[in-house]
């Protein structure tokens, strides 16, 4: 009987080293860890694709991205009037020292001149909301971008489409900016995509973002979200040889790139939700 209790004990034991249960390990080796994160996100290859299919069956839709920039509420482009007026002034006679520094001379002072200028300034600012440097923003707005490009999204540039729009238009015209905005829209894009930013002390780099995707042709509300741009944590890192023995490497910090790729990845998943 003790002989079958050892024999099933032995069998048993080789079933579970061959399906991995039981860890091989050397005496003196370091730890054995998990490979790290690849993405700071934590998202999944099959969250793109997700949105990929879901996009195809809304229609491809063209996205233009409004980054640091709201459509704004006002109907029409208001102006002031503003003036500059010239003056001439002569200024006082200047006694001057010859080279030599034997004689004084007397000489006519600089004239100041101030240029009279009529014209119209726009009274409203442009929508504009920087709140990061460029060094920062820069990378931010590309990785957003980039990560939505990758997932197959049309991406159409606000500049280009208002030039288009504006060079069919008079002059007189052209100084309605809302107007002339509004109209580009509609002929160049479907969905507005506006990225905004306010300061949070509790972000990773101190700004919360709030995303708002709308249909131009209704101006119906698809997605709305917050995000801190915060990826999942990352994996600890290697064991290398330190001066006291085997250290591990601290964790790679979250880049400001990666922020962006975080709140385009929350942007995709919404639409996905909303179009399924």
């Amino acid at each position: 009987m003790l002989r079958k209790t050892g024999l099933m004990a032995s069998a048993l034991l080789v079933a579970l080293a061959s399906h991995g249960a039981i860890a091989q390990y050397r005496e003196g080796m370091p730890e054995v860890l998990p490979e790290p994160a690849r993405a700071a996100t934590g998202n999944a290859a099959a969250d793109v694709e997700a949105f990929r299919a879901a996009y195809r069956k809304a229609g491809s839709p063209r996205m233009v991205v409004y980054w640091n920039r709201d459509l704004g509420d006002a109907l029409t482009t208001q102006y002031d009037q503003v003036q500059q007026a010239t003056h001439v002034a002569q200024g006082a006679a200047v006694t001057q020292l010859s080279d030599d520094g034997r004689t004084l001379t007397q000489g006519a002072g600089v004239a100041s001149v101030t240029t009279l200028r009529s014209g119209e300034r726009s009274a409203q600012d442009n929508g504009s909301r920087q709140l990061l440097p460029e060094t920062s923003d820069w990378p931010l707005m590309t990785a957003f971008n980039s990560r939505l490009q990758g997932a197959g999204a049309k991406l159409v540039d606000r500049t280009v489409t208002m030039r288009s729009r504006a060079a069919a238009e008079s002059a007189e015209q052209r100084k309605d900016i809302q107007t002339i905005e509004l109209k580009a829209l509609h002929d160049k894009a479907d969905l507005l995509v506006e990225v905004l930013q306010t300061h949070d002390a509790s972000a990773p780099f101190e700004v919360m973002f709030r995303v708002e995707v709308k249909r131009l042709a209704t101006g119906e509300l698809l997605a709305s979200l917050v995000s801190d741009g915060k990826g999942s944590k990352r994996a600890p890192g290697r064991f290398v040889a330190g001066g006291n023995g085997y250290v591990r490497e601290a964790a790679p910090e979250q880049t400001i790139a990666e922020a962006g790729d975080v709140v385009a990845n929350a942007t995709m998943a919404a639409l996905t939700r909303h179009w399924q």
